[in-house]
């Protein structure tokens, strides 16, 4: 495995040039994302322990049951958030040429402004305003606590209003158009119905899905826009990216009776699985511990880089589609795409930003080397 990470590492140097001239449309999201530590014990006015995890602050919940309970919570920061605005910036970090449209705000709020001045290679079109979100942050997990009002904004109409007449030029003009957040979106699916009847042959372009969590949409929603998909296939290839519990609910939805195993060798079968009952390009998967794929007939997977004590999880699964989409348009062979995925995602949960392209080959070769203190190098 220590070789396989080195040749997509090398793969990545060597395709930076290609990158430079790549284009891609991320949406339709945007949040303000208040990070956020749940006191455990506070020692004195500056000094705190943190609810260590999702576990325990269950448990805390559950003592209070019948009785009441106060527990505190303290902002660490606030940042840009929003699945399609996270893996933008992952992406745009890489160094390809992204239009991030969403809703961010009228003029733009400063957190998305910021983006946009330090990566000039994105550039920022908004619909509407911002979502807020409030993100626990614990070791074993997040607790999102949304406030999505605004998402409903997020419609055909106007998407097209805020486009005007360079619509078909950034929706269909790249060679990647991801579409995130389709559960919090609650218009995604009739306006994807319009999209698709404007969307032209495009044998060059991508469409890359990512669902967020759709166990609280009705189950028939969901198979609605996943019926989508495969229409969206007979125009352009159609990537579906997923994380376990995902893959299980799209499986059940889809008549596919097997459970998808928590492995690298479970996450190969169950995309190839349900790339085939969709009749699209392809699905990935992504964990913790692992990602696997199957796109355009290819299986793989590869182990990802745990770390045991994560600055920030918020936004990890978004850094890994953007790694992912980075080594897909650079046009790296499936492997490496998942190497280049669960590198950027690794690196971000260590430093809790968007790795630029030094950072994150430098992550690469330390894993490779055994220089990361928590994750050991993979074989």
């Amino acid at each position: 495995m220590k070789d396989q990470l080195l040749q997509a590492r090398q793969g990545l140097l060597d395709a930076r040039a290609k990158l430079a001239t790549r284009k891609a449309t991320i949406g339709f999201d945007g949040f303000l994302d208040e990070i956020i530590n749940a006191v455990d014990v506070r020692s004195d006015k500056d000094n705190y322990v943190a609810i260590p995890t999702i576990e325990a602050l269950g448990k805390r919940i559950l003592s209070a049951a019948g009785k009441s309970a106060n527990i505190e919570l303290v902002p660490l920061q606030q940042k840009l958030g929003g699945n399609g605005p996270l893996m933008a910036s992952a992406l745009g970090s890489l160094g390809p040429k992204i239009v991030c449209v969403g809703l961010m705000g009228k003029p733009l709020h400063a957190v998305f402004e910021k983006l946009a001045k330090d990566l000039p290679n994105i550039e920022m079109i908004s619909a509407g305003d911002p979502g807020y979100t409030q993100a626990l942050e614990f070791t074993d997990g997040k607790l999102m606590l949304g406030k999505p009002g605004t998402m409903r904004d997020m419609n055909w109409p106007n998407l097209v209003d805020a486009l005007g007449a360079r619509r078909d030029e950034v929706l269909f003009g790249g060679q990647l158009l991801a579409c995130t957040n389709w559960t919090q979106l609650t218009e995604m699916t009739p306006l994807l119905v319009e999209m698709e009847k404007v969307l032209p042959v495009s044998p060059d372009l991508t469409i890359f899905f990512d669902l967020a969590d759709p166990e609280k949409r009705p189950k028939q929603d969901l198979l609605e826009v996943l019926n989508l998909m495969s229409k969206l296939q007979k125009k352009a290839k159609v990537v579906l990216g997923v994380n376990l519990r995902e893959a299980e609910q799209v499986s059940a939805v889809l008549g596919i009776t097997e459970v998808p195993e928590d492995s690298v060798e479970g996450g190969k079968v169950a995309s190839k699985r349900i790339a085939e009952k969709m009749a699209i390009h392809g699905v990935v998967i992504h964990m913790v511990a692992y990602a696997s794929a199957f796109v355009g007939g290819v299986s793989a997977g590869v182990p990802g880089p745990f770390c045991a004590k994560p600055v920030l999880t918020t936004g990890a699964g978004d850094h890994f589609n953007g790694g992912f989409t980075g080594g897909y348009l650079a046009g790296l062979p499936l492997e490496q795409c998942l190497w280049t995925g669960v590198c950027t995602s690794g690196t971000y949960v260590r430093i809790g930003r968007s790795p630029a392209f030094d950072e994150l080959v430098k992550f690469e070769q330390d894993w490779a080397d055994g220089k990361l203190a928590d994750c050991p190098t993979p074989v």
